[in-house]
């Protein structure tokens, strides 16, 4: 199961890190905030991984037993099924402590810390995430700004900036481009901070028209407004299962229902697990490993539409996502009926409770 689940969350992982490092190129925040997002992402990945790899372990493992014919000995020396389902679930038992931990705790607390953090990043300016070498520009479009080169202490060498004033629907918008050999920002004792270049040219007018103003200086100093960006009501991925159960939404309802089911399809899926994994030794132990996936992750795809049917209100609140587990322990038994056993039992004698 480490070993499954530590190659899907690197390849998880460096697709996602991958995403935000683009992110970071164009501006959105700054590169010291990767690690920390990663970190804090962490417990989401894990959240569905656990129980898919806990669940391609049993299939492994049992399938390598049935290749081998050494579960054919198991069962001879007195390894009944029931035996063999209770030592399973007492295995998906850590596996649901621990998926419990992420899913009700560790998660909604690693989106709140990640949205927390992504919210001071829009606050800061261009300036603040702004790289050499590259135009970057502010996300309402209205200012692109260029710096050749930056120094440890923020000073901008070879500066462009590209600002539009404003924008007339049946015309060319009014723009100001100031060009600048260097520059650096500077704050003042009210806390307002000011960009300072230095021996450049101040060009603006409207593009096509021959009035336009060209003005060289030595030094310039120009506001840095901060752009207002709108607020955001927090997601319910960040609210703590506490909230959820305090506040009952239709939306809340629906996620506090998910993180549950997350809890409850381990033991569901490692009980599936059992009847898939028994396979001929003439098959080979991978034979049914792509039956046993599309189910899995059927089951993971249905749970997820049966949520965003209960946020639209087109699934009722009574009935949430459960119906979905249900029609999995309809399957269960189904194959246990008729792959499992030489003749037909009842699902009871399946728990051990009668022989």
């Amino acid at each position: 199961m480490l070993a499954v689940a530590g190659v899907v969350l690197v390849i998880s992982m460096g697709w996602r890190f991958s995403g935000y490092l683009t992110e970071a190129a164009n501006g959105a925040f700054t590169k010291d905030v990767l690690l920390l997002v990663m970190v804090y992402k962490l417990p989401s990945f894990l959240e569905l991984i656990l129980p898919i790899s806990f669940f391609l372990a049993i299939m492994l493992a049992y399938g390598r037993l049935h290749v081998d014919s050494e579960m054919v000995i198991l069962e001879s020396c007195g390894m009944s099924p029931a035996k063999l389902i209770n030592m399973t679930l007492a295995l998906s038992f850590i596996v649901m402590l621990i998926t419990g931990i992420i899913s009700l705790w560790l998660k909604p607390l690693g989106e709140f810390k990640t949205e927390s953090m992504f919210a001071d990043q829009r606050n800061l300016t261009e300036f603040d995430t702004l790289g050499s070498g590259r135009f970057q520009s502010l996300r309402s479009g209205k200012r692109v700004t260029y710096t050749e080169s930056l120094d440890g202490q923020g000073g901008l060498l070879n500066v462009f900036i590209n600002e539009y004033k404003y924008e007339n629907q049946n015309g060319a918008k009014d723009v100001v481009t100031v060009l600048a050999d260097n520059g650096a920002t500077v704050v003042d004792d009210n806390g307002n901070r000011f960009l300072v270049l230095k021996n450049g040219t101040r060009h603006s007018g409207r593009p096509g028209e021959l009035d336009y103003q060209v003005i060289s200086y030595e030094e310039y100093g120009q506001f840095i407004q901060k752009e207002k960006t709108a607020q955001r009501h927090p997601r319910r991925k960040g609210l703590s299962t506490l909230d959820l159960v305090a506040e009952k939404t239709v939306a809340n309802i629906s996620e506090l229902q998910w993180r549950i089911s997350v809890i409850l399809m381990i033991p569901i899926m490692a009980v599936l697990a059992i009847p898939l994994s028994r396979v001929n030794p003439r098959q080979g132990r991978f034979s049914r490993l792509l039956p046993g996936m599309t189910l899995c992750f059927l089951y993971i795809v249905t749970l997820s539409a049966a949520r965003s049917g209960v946020e639209k209100g087109t699934i009722p609140v009574e009935i949430g996502i459960w119906w979905v587990h249900v029609i999995y322990l309809v399957l269960i038994y189904c194959l246990y009926n008729t792959e499992w056993f030489a003749r037909p039992r009842k699902l009871i004698s399946l728990l051990g409770l009668k022989s």
